[in-house]
């Protein structure tokens, strides 16, 4: 397979050279970013290394270039300036649509980057994205499938450090009358401009009371709802969750998520709420944690007992040491305000291993499963199954 490498520091070169040659890799090695460029559009690539530093141009620059050629080979990057640098350089890479194997520093390059090249694969240096039709829904059409019963709920397993599954979160289905099933993405933000939150959420509700006695066969400890805070009516959306603890009493209990993002709306109604709903026995999670700006405020003004760590910390929990040492922290402040944690984005056994070691009490994610309708949930992980 062809590596294409760029560093303007020639000793590089029978180095990297010497790593190709013994998996049986072609390098092909440049000390300009014009001669790799040019090569790059006429050879694409199977693996590309670059190193950061270049002089007038950086590597950064040569990324950004990359991303606008539309060029996906997979990208190992290289410095000498250390993790930080390193690991902001892969964000923007990632974020840039670049598919980033590895970021190695050189003073550890002997040791990290030969088994990166021991994983590259042929890459099409073109992969645009497959588009459908585009789907259009407006508040009436959405009015009417709430009033017919078409908001199903799916739900995705949260299992603890056994694999045995103790929670579920709910996420809000539409499915059409010809079977085709929307996500939340379709739904939600055309809820909260149409005024139909209330609607939608009583909907959902009510559909999860009907299911009660499957729910039951699963023996849950919570089941996890999303409130959406748009237009907040405290009093209504209050009976609605108690509504739903009532109906639930002996199956399971009920957490309610709040993204942080949510929590900034009307930080005083917010509050209100959080307060109503722990008053009412609900559980109270903050969702993607670390997302936003305002996390450790929200988490001081409301009465939370879990807290879900975002996906994007798992996701990066092998790449970055940087991700690595902040969600360390992240369960450090947790075990010291006595939160449970929950883990979302949990794709690898790697991933699920190391967050158990570290004291992480709860797994969400693709490795245990996407959301599902009910029915499967209860199949695959009932009393009986």
């Amino acid at each position: 397979m062809q590596l294409t490498c760029l560093d303007d520091d020639p000793r590089m070169e029978r180095t990297l050279r010497r790593f190709a040659g013994r998996l049986g890799h072609e390098l092909r090695f440049h000390g300009s970013a014009d001669a790799f460029k040019l090569d790059v559009l006429i050879n694409p690539p199977a693996l590309m290394v670059i190193d950061l530093e270049l002089g007038h141009e950086t590597g950064v620059d040569v990324v950004l270039w990359l991303s606008q050629q539309a060029i996906r080979a997979p990208l190992v990057l290289l410095s000498g300036h250390g993790d930080e640098l390193l690991d902001t350089a892969r964000r923007i890479a990632s974020a840039s649509g670049l598919p980033v194997l590895g970021a190695v520093n050189k003073a550890s390059m002997v040791r990290e980057l030969p088994p990166l090249l021991e994983r590259i694969a042929p890459s099409p240096r073109h992969t645009p994205p497959a588009r459908g039709a585009p789907f259009t829904l407006d508040g009436q059409r959405l009015a009417a499938h709430i009033h017919a019963g078409r908001i199903e709920p799916f739900f995705q397993p949260i299992v603890a450090g056994d694999g045995i599954l103790r929670d579920a979160e709910v996420l809000t289905r539409l499915r059409l009358p010809d079977g085709e099933v929307l996500g939340a993405q379709h739904i939600v933000p055309l809820a909260e401009s149409s005024g139909l939150i209330p609607a939608l959420t009583e909907a959902l509700f009510e559909s999860l009371l009907a299911s009660r006695e499957t729910l039951a066969a699963l023996a849950l400890d919570h089941l996890s709802v999303n409130l959406s805070v748009v237009q907040l009516d405290v009093a209504l959306t209050t009976a609605l969750v108690r509504r739903l603890i009532d109906g639930l009493t002996g199956c399971c209990d009920v957490r309610v998520e709040l993204t942080e993002s949510a929590t900034l709306a009307d930080s005083q109604a917010v509050r209100e709420l959080g307060a109503q709903l722990r008053l009412a026995g609900a559980s109270l999670a903050m969702d993607d944690f670390g997302t936003g700006y305002s996390s450790l405020r929200a988490l001081a003004e409301l009465p939370y007992d879990t807290l879900k760590v975002d996906l994007c910390f798992v996701a990066e929990l092998f790449d970055s040491h940087k991700a690595e040492r902040l969600l360390g922290a992240i369960l450090a402040l947790c075990d010291s305000l006595g939160l449970q944690v929950v883990a979302e984005g949990v794709e690898t056994i790697a991933q699920a291993e190391w967050l158990c070691d570290a004291g992480v009490d709860r797994l969400q994610g693709y490795l245990f499963g996407a959301p599902m309708p009910l029915d499967e949930l209860v199949s695959r992980f009932g009393l009986d199954a």
